[in-house]
């Protein structure tokens, strides 16, 4: 039902459709990472990061709850950041820093900061990096992203 100009009026009908659908947090993550892919073949990365970022979360907190390391404390544990940051949460904060900062407003300090489209890349290789541990089945735009970033990592 397409939605109506509202007019306040109580014998009206509703301008929303109230009907209901029931969605799993797997298909939305993989409907997040569908939209996520797109849009960082369209360049529009501000939206790549926050979707794939809701996506990779979704899907670490699955393995969590299966008692399983997620993409992002993997790469938390390689040696090149363990060197940097003593601390796990650290590194994992720096992992994160970008998807944060277009969720989160609550540092004056970080109002501006910088993007690249390699951010966009990674949450999208992080996000496919959890979706594969679940042995999660890859949507077409998932496959045909994984044939990209596997041939250049």
């Amino acid at each position: 039902m397409p939605l109506k100009k509202h007019s306040f009026n109580d014998d009206e009908e509703p301008i929303f459709d109230e009907a209901e659908i029931t969605v799993s947090k797997v298909e939305m993550a993989k409907l997040q990472m569908d939209a996520a892919i797109a849009a960082y073949f369209d360049r529009r990365l501000v939206a790549s990061i926050t979707l794939a970022g809701a996506a990779e979360e979704i899907f670490g907190a699955m393995l969590t709850r299966d008692c399983i390391q997620n993409s992002v404390e993997k790469i938390a544990s390689l040696p090149p950041l363990r060197a940097i940051f003593d601390k796990q949460e650290d590194r994992i904060n720096f992992l994160n820093n970008v998807r944060n900062n277009l969720k989160h407003a609550s540092n004056k300090l970080e109002d501006d900061f910088a993007i690249a489209e390699l951010d966009a890349f990674f949450m999208i290789a992080r996000a496919l990096g959890n979706s594969e541990l679940l042995n999660i089945e890859d949507t077409r735009a998932m496959k045909a992203f994984r044939s990209i970033y596997t041939s250049k990592v």
